[in-house]
């Protein structure tokens, strides 16, 4: 139950910093600048996959350090080792990059497949 909870907050969480605006446009504002410091860090936050990757490891690291004793991530649960933090880490990271990534993408063809219905004669 615990992984299903963090799945679906890492997909808010990125859907937000990718698609959200937020009160008085604080997260397109938030784009914006980053696209102005660096480009490549404005590009980061216009794609899922990578947003979420960089979700995953923050979760990961903010679980091992805030909450070490209670596991809140997938690799956390499942390995129950802190000192195991240099496979915890990537681990999540490629976890959340993926499942993240194919609710997604499930998600786009889905609202994609809406206007392709074939009108019925």
């Amino acid at each position: 139950m615990m992984i299903f909870l963090y799945i679906i907050a890492a997909y808010g969480l990125t859907n937000l910093l990718v698609f959200g605006t937020g009160p008085y446009n604080m997260l397109g504002g938030f784009r914006k600048l980053a696209r102005k410091v660096s480009y490549t860090l404005g590009d980061m936050l216009d794609c899922m996959m990578c947003t979420s990757a960089n979700v995953g490891w923050i979760l990961s690291l903010l679980n091992l350090l805030l909450f070490p004793t209670l596991p809140l991530t997938p690799f956390n649960i499942a390995l129950n080792n802190p000192s195991l933090w240099y496979i915890i880490i990537p681990a999540d990271l490629c976890f959340t990059s993926g499942i993240v990534w194919l609710i997604h993408t499930v998600q786009e063809r889905l609202e994609s497949s809406k206007g392709e219905e074939e009108p019925e004669e």
